[in-house]
């Protein structure tokens, strides 16, 4: 890396061929991040308010409907509504966040991530779709009215945004690779 390149001190974290240091792809980096803090921010919004006879009221987030199903004992479900809607999400944005900076664009390694990233834009809306299921089961309830709130339009937004995102790095990888 030459001496007189601008902020050589705060480019060491990155490879030197990745895709933060190309002009088109620069961007990426800080979107996954903004979009982890969307993310994060709709797991504790509420999602939705559950009204019971017209007099009990609930607003519930899909942070405590993860705790709730834990605490129930109801660990299948548990695993499955922490995993598709928090961890995979997550791990998906800090993936994206990886290859960004530390992947080598034109090699192996950029070729292998192009798969990667295919892979896990594969399963994008799985995240949305269980956010969706625990809508439309508490409206199915006969005892239940439910209210929906930004909770669920934060999730699907940062849904919509990680698809994006993967779909970008895809393309720089791929334009990285064959060397444009």
């Amino acid at each position: 890396m030459p001496e007189n390149e601008p902020l050589g001190a705060v480019r060491r974290w990155r490879h030197p061929n990745a895709l933060a240091g190309r002009p088109g792809a620069f961007w990426i980096g800080p979107l996954a991040a903004a979009n982890l803090a969307l993310l994060v921010a709709a797991w504790f919004l509420p999602i939705m308010t559950l009204t019971r006879f017209w007099f009990w009221s609930d607003r519930v987030s899909l942070w405590e409907t993860a705790v709730g199903l834990l605490e129930q004992g109801e660990i299948l479900l548990f695993l499955i509504v922490a995993g598709f809607s928090m961890v995979f999400p997550a791990a998906k944005l800090l993936a994206a966040g990886w290859v960004w900076a530390r992947v080598d664009a034109a090699s192996g390694g950029g070729h292998r991530a192009v798969r990667l990233m295919e892979a896990l834009g594969r399963w994008s809306m799985i995240d949305v779709f269980v956010a969706a299921l625990i809508v439309v089961a508490v409206k199915v309830s006969l005892v239940a009215d439910v209210g929906v709130h930004s909770g669920i339009y934060v999730f699907a937004a940062a849904a919509a945004g990680s698809i994006a995102l993967m779909a970008w790095i895809g393309r720089a990888l791929r334009r990285a690779a064959a060397g444009a």
